[in-house]
C-alpha cells in the first residue's frame, strides 16, 4: 500500500486578488520502504507539498489516499489513516511543552488513548531509536538540552505514534555540523532497522544524495524530476540549475576529474565511494 496523490492542486487564499497556486496538478505515488528525498528553491512548493501528506493541508482540487483510504474524507478510517504518518516539522523543538523529555514524548499515544504500559515501551523505543538514554533523559526537562537533543526529543515524540511513513522537512536546519550529523545518523539507524518509508525535505544537497533512494525536484509547485539521485545529478544538471538547486559539490568534482582525464566513478554520491573510485584509479597509474 502506498500514499497517493491525484491531481492535487493547493491554491492559498483562493478567490482573492492575493491567490497563488502552491502546488500545481501533482501526482504522486509514495511506495512502503522508500526513502524519498524532496529538494527545490525556497517557494517551490515542498513543505506544502508534505503538509498534505497528513491532512494538515486539504487539497483544493484532487485527492490523496494513505493505504486506500481518502485521508480528507470524515470517519474513523480516515483518521486512522493520517495516523499512520508522522510529520516533524522545520525546529520541532518549538512544540516542546511538556515538563520532561519523558512526558513529552508521551503526549501523542496518551492522547489517542493508549495504555500506560504501553505508552511507556514506546517511549522507551524511541529514545532508543534516536539515541537518547533513558536513564539519563527520560526525567530531565526538555528545555536544559541542547538543539539537538531537543531535535532528537521531538523526533522520538512522533516516532512513538509508530507511524508507517516519517515525513520530515528540514530536521537538520539550524543545527550545527555535529548535530546534523547525529540526527542524519539516527534517521538512516531507524530507516535501516524498521524498514519505515520516510520523507525528506532538505536543502543540503550531499545528505540528500547520501540518504535517498529516490529524489523528487520541485520547481514552481510542480514536480520537474523524478528518479534516483545518481541519475538526477548526473544527468539532469540543466533543469537543476533551472529549479534553483545546486549540484553536490561532491558530483562536481568526481565530473571534473574525469574531464581532466582521470578515469574515477562520477555517478557516486558518498564520499566513502569517492575516496575508494580516487584511491583505486591512482593506485592503477
Amino acid at each position: 500500500m502506498s500514499i497517493i496523490l491525484k491531481d492535487v492542486t493547493y491554491t492559498y487564499m483562493a478567490k482573492t486578488p492575493y491567490e497563488k497556486s502552491a502546488i500545481k496538478n501533482i501526482n504522486l505515488e509514495i511506495r512502503p520502504g522508500e526513502f524519498l528525498g524532496i529538494i527545490g528553491h525556497t517557494g517551490s512548493g515542498k513543505s506544502t507539498l508534505l503538509q498534505h501528506l497528513n491532512g494538515l493541508l486539504k487539497p483544493t482540487t484532487g485527492s490523496i489516499t494513505v493505504e486506500g483510504e481518502n485521508i480528507n474524507h470524515k470517519g474513523d478510517a480516515a483518521r486512522l489513516a493520517k495516523r499512520k504518518v508522522g510529520m516533524v516539522f522545520q525546529y520541532p523543538e518549538h512544540q516542546l511543552f511538556e515538563e520532561t523529555v519523558y512526558d513529552d514524548i508521551a503526549f501523542g499515544p496518551r492522547n489517542i488513548g493508549i495504555d500506560e504500559a504501553e505508552v511507556d515501551r514506546r517511549v522507551k523505543k524511541a529514545m532508543d531509536f534516536v539515541g537518547l538514554d533513558y536513564n539519563q533523559f527520560a526525567k530531565r526537562t526538555p528545555f536544559q538540552l541542547s538543539g539537538g537533543q531537543m531535535r532528537r526529543v521531538a523526533i522520538a515524540g512522533v516516532i512513538a505514534l509508530e507511524p508507517t511513513y516519517l515525513i520530515l522537512d528540514e530536521p537538520s536546519a539550524g543545527l550545527d555540523p555535529r548535530g546534523r550529523d547525529e540526527i542524519f545518523s539516527q534517521i538512516i539507524k531507524m530507516y535501516q532497522s524498521t524498514g519505515i518509508t520516510v520523507v525528506l525535505v532538505s536543502h543540503n544537497m550531499e545528505d540528500i544524495a547520501r540518504m535517498a533512494n529516490r529524489l523528487l525536484v520541485m520547481n514552481g509547485g510542480e514536480i520537474s524530476l523524478d528518479g534516483s539521485p545518481t541519475d538526477i545529478f548526473r544527468d539532469s544538471q540543466v533543469q537543476l540549475k533551472e529549479a534553483g538547486v545546486d549540484v553536490p559539490p561532491l558530483t562536481v568534482l568526481m565530473n571534473r576529474l574525469n574531464q581532466h582525464g582521470l578515469a574515477v566513478d562520477h555517478t557516486v554520491v558518498a564520499m566513502d565511494a569517492a575516496v575508494d573510485s580516487v584511491l583505486t584509479v591512482v593506485r592503477g597509474l
